[in-house]
């Protein structure tokens, strides 16, 4: 039986050994519900609250700005009840294109990198009238792994007067993030995508700006969303956060030296094959590419016959495989169906402690990539 590869890193990262100890024992403290006032109430505040502190030392901002959810779709979401005009890339998340149900959409060039000529041209025929406008543009791409000009994309917003959200799900643990550079409004996370456990989000925002929570009850979240916290999730976060933290800064020349290695086989053995954003800046450890002839679904099936576990791009379909709305914006819409992603670890220190991947497995998976 072949060994299982997984290569699906940008839709889960496997539970971190840190985080699985980290969770094993929080479990053994006893009762944990950080809304009582006895001893086990005190101890679920301060698991949150050193969740809270590792998350925020990580990104660089005040742990008191930081709201944790069930999810980063539910950070978005949250947020973006709060608006009525709200500006989109054509490639965010569509966690971002179907909560905001916005109509004022942003195109991509080619290489997929937001147009911000046409932002600035936007902004200022928009910005007219007097309605509150948020302006929401993804940092990494998931499908990609395209990285966006965030700082770019703030000034000409901050010019016009707007607020700006970042969903910075997949830019967690593979760019650096420092709110104290950057003047964005929000950011939106996801545990799961550094190796804490599914169900764990978190908004993180402006305290100068008023939000109105989305679930109501007992006000946990300082007021800003409701319901027992799942402490167990925001212990693992944290523990993924400081995990991610200590790593050395340099810690992608690997990850990328294997992803590169796999594009410079793919070219030999397949030259037909478009590789998306190749020339963009990207991550380093995101490929999403095409055959011209061959479905993504039908690549997704004989792939994972071949013991490879990866993906169509975004992981968030209830399992299907569909048309990928970021390669027709990309202006690929002839592929749309036949992408095929391929995500390796984050960075380097997940990859050294999972030790997944190989060069020679790397060969084989080339060559049944050439086959399909």
């Amino acid at each position: 039986m072949k060994k299982k590869i997984y290569l699906d890193y940008n839709a889960t990262v496997p539970l971190l050994k840190e985080v699985k100890n980290s969770l094993i024992d929080c479990m053994d403290v006893g009762p944990l519900n950080a809304s009582s006032i006895h001893y086990y109430g005190r101890k679920g505040k301060e698991i949150i609250d050193i969740a809270r502190t590792n998350i925020g030392e990580l990104i660089k901002t005040n742990k008191n700005n930081i709201i944790f959810t069930g999810s980063a779709t539910e950070a978005i979401n949250l947020l973006f009840s709060n608006f009525d005009t709200i500006v989109v890339s054509s490639i965010e998340h569509l966690a971002v294109l179907s909560s905001s149900k916005s109509d004022h959409i942003i195109s991509v060039n080619k290489d997929g990198i937001v147009n911000l000529n046409f932002l600035e041209f936007y902004l200022k025929k928009l910005t007219n009238n007097s309605k509150k406008i948020l302006v929401s543009v993804m940092w990494v791409n998931n499908e990609t792994g395209v990285i966006q000009p965030i700082e770019d994309v703030v000034e000409i917003a901050k010019n016009h007067g707007c607020l700006v959200h970042c969903d910075a799900a997949q830019a967690l643990g593979k760019v650096k993030i420092n709110l104290e550079e950057i003047e964005l409004d929000f950011l939106t996370i996801s545990g799961h995508k550094i190796g804490a456990p599914t169900g764990i989000g978190a908004l993180i925002y402006n305290d100068k700006i008023h939000l109105k929570p989305q679930i109501l009850g007992g006000g946990q979240e300082q007021g800003m969303r409701a319901g027992t916290e799942n402490i167990l999730g925001i212990k693992g976060f944290g523990e993924a956060a400081k995990f991610i933290n200590n790593a050395t800064e340099n810690n992608y020349s690997e990850v990328k030296s294997l992803r590169n290695y796999f594009e410079d086989k793919i070219k030999t053995l397949s030259p037909e094959t478009i590789i998306f954003g190749e020339k963009a800046n990207r991550v380093a450890n995101t490929i999403l590419m095409a055959l011209p002839k061959i479905p993504g679904d039908l690549a997704l099936m004989k792939l994972d016959l071949e013991s490879f576990s990866v993906s169509s791009g975004s992981a968030c379909s209830s399992g299907k495989v569909s048309k990928s709305h970021v390669v027709s914006a990309m202006g690929y819409d002839n592929l749309a169906t036949n992408s095929v992603r391929f995500s390796f670890p984050p960075n380097d220190a997940i990859l050294n402690l999972e030790n997944l991947i190989t060069k020679k497995e790397l060969d084989r998976l080339a060559r049944c990539w050439s086959n399909l």
